[in-house]
């Protein structure tokens, strides 16, 4: 091979292997996003705090989100007040979110991508539609199946997490992209709101009366802070408390209280004959009061709903130990533990101002901390034990003593000797 033919060789490599490059740029470019700061909503950008209201659609139902001059509330639960931080970082994410490449405009595909309507039978789809105070659309947007990134498992190796991936179709146009951000949008109703309405620590409480409409009455009080139970109070003739008493459950009643729904406390009938009072009081004197009834659902009159109402007050300051030492009522109390009467006035007004004016439905397994029956927590007396057979009458002579106390010789009986003779 003589030297021309080596150089023309050599500068074909250099062509091909130019061309393979060129070629894999070509392909590298085609993967990556054209624009990286390319959002997915633009017209959010720099109308964030324009929207004053939310419509999520999804399978199970919508949820619709307002904002109102005293925050955000959920629609379907009677306006009850929304979870502010949720709400701000859903549209930050919505915001944030971006396009990473375009995908199918043919209408046909779109159902493989899961971009289809919210209603739809067996869809997984999430509509987001924002708007502003005026009731226009700011951004609207489609969210169809999650797709795995392809860098997700060399990112883990790193430590690193990248954005999740999900295939949108953002405004009214038939332009799927995919897109990257946090756009797992939660479509529960109920998810929008904070469910717990009441939490009062199991060990501040000290005392529980619940009354029936019938006049049946349990009576409980914690002698011992330290016990998990209570002692019941006002134990008929022939009952006793049982062994374990069932208190426990009152003690725990009022921590971390959810509800299953909410509802205007004066939208909902309150027979009275229906209402049972559970009533909690703390060592510092809070006392809750949960009044509860038990009703068919509007919806399924077959199913139970145990609806609920609360409120709130202070027993009267002790004198009792302020007397004895000469301080100022309150002063006594402010020295033991526990919150002071000024922090338990603060809570009082809190507690109220968040719960006024609601009826929470209770979950099932909770309803019977405060409809306890008597029942519950006690049982009939056992029935007392046999007397045992009478003996002998103390003192008597056995038969046949004499009033000396020996008794009387018995005679010997005789056997005749065997017909024969004897020895």
């Amino acid at each position: 091979m003589n030297q021309k033919t080596i150089l023309i060789l050599g500068a074909a490599t250099v062509a091909t292997v130019a061309a393979t490059a060129t070629l894999q740029a070509g392909r590298d470019r085609d993967s990556r996003p054209a624009n990286l700061e390319e959002r997915l909503l633009p017209g959010l950008v720099e109308r964030v705090n324009d929207v004053r209201g939310i419509l999520i659609e999804a399978a199970n139902g919508p949820t619709t989100l307002r904002a109102t001059d005293a925050g955000w509330v959920l629609s379907e639960a009677a306006d009850y007040p929304a979870n502010e931080e949720k709400v701000r970082t859903l549209l930050l994410d919505l915001r944030d979110a971006r396009r990473l490449e375009a995908k199918t405009a043919n209408l046909d595909r779109h159902e493989r991508l899961g971009l289809v309507a919210p209603d739809r039978e067996g869809a997984s789809s999430v509509r987001v539609t924002l708007s502003d105070g005026s009731g226009a659309t700011v951004e609207t947007v489609l969210i169809g199946n999650q797709r795995t990134s392809r860098a997700e498992p060399a990112a883990a190796q790193m430590g690193v997490t990248p954005d999740a991936q999900y295939y949108t179709l953002p405004g009214e146009g038939p332009q799927t992209f995919l897109a990257a951000g946090k756009l797992g949008v939660d479509s529960r109703t109920l998810g929008w709101v904070n469910q717990e309405f009441l939490n009062i620590d199991r060990s501040r409480i000290s005392a529980a009366t619940i009354t029936h409409p019938d006049g049946q009455e349990v009576v409980a009080v914690r002698e011992d802070m330290g016990q998990n139970e209570m002692v019941v109070r006002n134990i008929p003739d022939g009952m006793v408390a049982k062994a374990p008493s069932g208190t426990a459950q009152l003690v725990g009643a009022l921590q971390r209280l959810r509800f299953d729904d909410v509802r205007k406390a004066d939208s909902l009938t309150w027979p009275e004959e229906t209402i049972s009072t559970a009533t909690f009081t703390t060592e510092g004197g809070l006392q809750v009061s949960v009044e509860t009834m038990k009703v068919p659902s509007s919806d399924e009159p077959e199913t139970m709903i145990t609806w609920s109402r609360v409120s709130f007050d202070l027993a009267p300051e002790s004198e009792d130990a302020a007397q004895a030492t000469g301080e100022e009522p309150g002063e006594a109390e402010a020295k033991e533990e526990g919150p002071s009467r000024a922090e338990l006035e603060a809570e009082l007004t809190e507690l109220r101002a968040a719960t006024e004016g609601w009826a929470y439905a209770l979950p099932t397994w909770k309803e019977t901390s405060f409809r306890l029956r008597p029942e519950g927590v006690m049982e009939p007396a056992p029935e007392p034990a046999p007397e045992p057979e009478p003996g002998p009458e103390e003192g008597a002579a056995p038969s046949g003593a004499t009033d000396s106390g020996t008794a009387d010789p018995v005679p010997l009986k005789m056997t005749p000797p065997p017909e024969g003779g004897g020895i």
